[in-house]
């Protein structure tokens, strides 16, 4: 049985920030949860690798853009580190800005369309020493952060994600134990999803409110993310 996909159907690949960057102290970021449990938990961590040893993308991302169109890619999925684009939780670093403006530009060269995500698991550190999610402080500062990224990048990011699986960062990190911070407290894993929630709204309505010529929406995964017996 032969099948043919649409018109328009995407073709790509996805990753995110936290994933595929690396550069975890390199271009004025600011460490992530991810830096903090490496540091303190290395052997939670296949093969104790860290997230400044992912795959190199903040390097070699003309390469790996280059290797995308060469296997038919039109479209490429990830992530923009909030700690990387407001390392101290407030002033835009530089070196950000001209990190991603040169990955989407260089993505639209190649003829691939930039699917952006806002959050994909990487809590800045500062944020989380503050409560994370659980905090309502940094779902305000969340929506700053989105609007600021709409702002500089929106003239030519078209499709956006507020989040990435946002039930994993609930599952893993406040009921499962495989995500920071490790907790296993319902109580605070329902303030979590809740403000995570509240997040996205906020997201969207900025977004909204700019008038851009895109879309925004939230990736949901469709099957539970907690430990399962076998």
């Amino acid at each position: 049985m032969n099948y043919q996909f649409p018109a328009g159907f995407w073709w790509g690949s996805a990753s995110s920030a936290a994933q595929s960057e690396g550069a975890a102290a390199q271009g004025g970021t600011a460490p992530t949860i991810w830096d903090h449990w490496f540091k303190t938990e290395p052997h939670r961590f296949h093969n104790q690798v860290g997230p400044a040893n992912t795959s190199t993308f903040y390097e070699r991302y003309q390469d790996d853009i280059a290797l995308m169109q060469k296997i038919g890619h039109n479209s490429f999925r990830t992530s923009i580190s909030w700690a990387r684009l407001l390392p101290d939780g407030k002033t835009i670093n530089p070196e950000a800005v001209a990190f991603y403006n040169r990955v989407i530009d260089e993505l639209l060269a190649k003829g691939i369309k930039p699917f952006i995500g806002l959050f994909h698991f990487d809590m800045p550190m500062y944020w989380q020493e503050q409560g994370g999610w659980e905090n309502r402080e940094t779902v305000e500062a969340y929506a700053e952060y989105a609007d600021i990224c709409f702002k500089l990048f929106g003239d030519r990011v078209a499709c956006w994600m507020t989040f990435n699986e946002p039930v994993v960062v609930v599952e893993g990190g406040y009921l499962y134990d495989f995500h920071y911070p490790n907790q296993m407290d319902f109580r605070r894993a329902a303030q979590v999803a809740y403000h995570m929630m509240l997040a996205h709204s906020l997201a969207v309505v900025r977004y909204r409110a700019l008038s851009l010529p895109g879309q925004i929406g939230i990736v949901l995964n469709l099957t539970p993310s907690y430990p399962r017996s076998s």
